[in-house]
This record gives structure tokens, C-alpha cells and sequence, in this order.
């Protein structure tokens, strides 16, 4: 836990230098579990720019930039999803695991708090482990032993041109089947023919649509396990705002029926940002001031921003370059251009959220 500090920090980043940087976390394996070696790296690089630097308690790295009464928080995630996909690097793009989501992201945000100290304020950077993970550990550690900050921007891919305003919640039951022991040539139904039974009428009443659609309850089956005489599987559903999780477990349970124990795994809630908060505007006029009319998205998966919102009332907005399309694919990829353009936006929104936050307490 001890902080890294440089004296004589090494000359400011140019966009080479910030290619290359992403080139080189890009190719540091961090999957979930497995990020020490990429947190390390980044804590060093960090340092080696004249900024403070350290690991905390579950293996985030921490780095704070500049000085004043306000804190901007940009955080953003060092795991990735299992597997590989073959590293490319051309004067277009970066190809490997992770690139979009959300290597590129944690990157552009790690050099947009380098590169922008001058500013009145305290940026403090944050990549957190085991995002792609049901429990979001690193983000909950951050949540429940930072102070709150002035306003956070979380790092995923949004595209350059846009501000990711929500994410669906997520509520994650495990439903079992369990019958008495025979011999599976004994008559009567066994549990796995009970439980794929019930699962087809939860499927008619939820299916996987809901997943297309923001104001849609959308569910997958995961992780199943059909024995005769013990099954099991996991069930995640995406919630849109107005969800009652407590609701939604007895309306499965009621569907599944009386042979079928449902349980309460994990649940987070869905969040949505204003338009008009502090941490969009400043994102939106950074878009136009590259020469896009900024979009606004509304995704239907999670991130961290619903994990810090359970607590946290500071301004926020998710934002990112990268298509999110390419998350967890085979082909997974950032355009070199796009990842610069995000840098960019980001500078210019911190700039403007300092603005901001000086008018409104002076």
C-alpha cells in the first residue's frame, strides 16, 4: 500500500506515446482474478509521470493527478472476459481481449488524468479488478472506503461520439431440483426432467427478448447442472427501473412451481443519469467540441456505475471509445483513432466539469 512518488516526472504523453501504452496493457493478460501483473504496470507507469501512485486491499490500482477542493473520479476496469484473441497492432487499430471493453477506456482515462494536471482539481483514477464478475469486488471495495468524490465518469465503450446514460439492473436467482435417490430406471420424474420443465414456462413468460429492449425484464439461463436427482442452474435477469427484485424472485418462484427452490444470489440496481447532471454536459459538449452531435445511450447490461450508485448520489455518466459491439468477441478491437478522439473528449470534459464545479461553490 505504500505510494510511489517521482520528483522529476518524465515529459508529458504524446499520442504515440499513448498508442503504445494501450498497445502494451492490451497485451498484459488481466482476466478476472488475474490482474495483479497489469495493476502493477499501471501503478509504475503512473509514478514514472510524476503522479501518486498505489495498490489497495483487493488489487486496484489508485492514481491521483493534481491538486485542489474538488475530486473527478474516472474509473474504470483491468479485467477482461477468458479468451484469446490474437494481438494486432497496425497505424489503424489494436486487436486483442480486452481492447473494447475495456482496456481502451481504462487507457484513454488513465492518460486524459496524466495529461491534464494543470486543471484546479484532483483526478483520481481508479482500475478496478473483477468487474466482469457477478460481485463487482474491486468497485464495492471503492464504494465502501473512498470518500465520495465531486463527480465520476466510469470507463466503458460508449463510443467516442456518445455518453452512456444507464444500465438495467441485474438480479441473479439459482434455481434446484432435488427428488430421493433410486435407480434412474425406476419410474417417476427425476429432477432434471422437473427442472427443464419449469424452465420452459419461464422461458414463455421471460425468454431472452427482454434483453434487446431497455424497458424489457430480459433473463438467460447460465451454469446449469441436470443430474436425475440434483439439478441446478443460474438465472440472470436484467431489470429495467421499476423492478422489484423481491417481486421478480416470487413471480419465478410461482412460475418454476413448488418442486423448484428459488434463491436470492445477487442483486444490483439499475441506474439512470439525468441528462442535464454535471458529468453529461460536460461529456456532451466535449463530443461536440470534436465536431460530432453527441449520442446518448441507454445499455442493457451492467457496469460499474451501478455498483457505486447504490450509495453514491455524486453526478455520473459512463463513457468510453470502442464499439461495444465488439465486447467479448473473437474479434474484439479498438480503431487507434477512436481511442485518440476519446482521450481528447475526456480532457475537454474534465476541463469543463472543473469549470463547473468552481462556478457553482465561488
Amino acid at each position: 500500500m505504500t505510494i510511489q512518488h517521482l520528483t522529476a516526472p518524465r515529459q508529458e504523453l504524446t499520442d504515440a506515446d499513448a498508442v503504445a501504452l494501450l498497445a502494451e496493457v492490451v497485451t498484459t493478460p488481466s482476466v478476472s482474478g488475474g490482474e495483479r501483473q497489469l495493476a502493477e504496470r499501471l501503478r509504475d507507469i503512473a509514478a514514472g509521470y510524476g503522479a501518486e501512485s498505489r495498490l489497495d486491499e483487493v488489487g486496484n490500482v489508485h492514481v491521483v493527478v493534481g491538486h485542489g477542493p474538488h475530486t473527478v473520479m474516472l474509473l474504470s476496469h483491468l479485467d477482461t472476459v477468458p479468451g484469446a484473441v490474437p494481438f494486432e497492432h497496425t497505424g489503424r487499430l489494436i486487436r486483442g481481449r480486452g481492447a473494447v471493453d475495456a482496456k481502451g477506456p481504462l487507457t484513454a482515462m488513465l492518460v486524459a488524468a496524466l495529461t491534464s494536471r494543470d486543471l484546479g482539481i484532483r483526478i483520481h483514477w481508479v482500475g478496478v479488478v473483477e468487474e466482469e464478475t457477478l460481485w463487482s469486488r474491486g468497485a464495492e471495495h471503492v464504494r465502501a472506503t473512498v470518500p465520495v468524490p465531486d463527480a465520476v465518469i466510469v470507463g466503458e465503450p460508449s463510443g467516442a461520439s456518445a455518453v452512456t446514460l444507464g444500465y438495467k439492473g441485474m438480479v441473479e436467482l439459482k434455481a434446484t431440483c432435488d427428488v430421493p435417490r433410486t435407480h434412474t430406471a425406476t419410474p417417476g420424474p427425476k429432477a432434471s426432467e422437473i427442472l427443464v420443465r419449469a424452465l420452459g414456462k419461464l422461458l414463455d413468460t421471460y425468454g431472452t427478448d427482454g434483453n434487446a429492449h431497455f424497458k424489457d425484464v430480459g433473463m438467460i439461463i447460465r451454469d446449469g447442472c441436470f443430474e436425475p436427482f440434483s439439478s441446478s442452474c443460474s438465472l440472470t435477469f436484467r431489470t429495467p427501473p421499476g423492478t422489484d427484485a423481491a417481486e421478480l424472485h416470487r413471480d419465478v418462484a410461482g412460475i418454476l412451481g413448488e418442486d423448484v427452490e428459488v434463491a436470492l444470489v445477487y442483486e444490483v440496481p439499475p441506474v439512470v443519469a439525468s441528462r442535464s447532471s454535471l458529468c453529461v454536459r460536460a461529456l456532451s459538449r466535449a463530443i461536440r467540441s470534436e465536431g460530432f452531435q453527441p449520442a446518448h445511450k441507454l445499455k442493457t447490461g451492467t457496469s460499474d456505475m451501478n455498483t457505486l450508485s447504490r450509495t453514491w448520489r455524486a453526478p455520473m455518466a459512463t463513457y468510453g471509445p470502442g464499439d461495444a459491439h465488439e465486447d467479448h468477441t473473437d474479434n474484439e478491437h479498438i480503431l487507434v483513432e477512436e481511442y485518440l478522439t476519446g482521450i481528447r473528449v475526456l480532457r475537454t470534459a474534465l476541463r469543463d466539469i472543473e469549470t463547473s464545479l468552481r462556478e457553482a461553490t465561488s
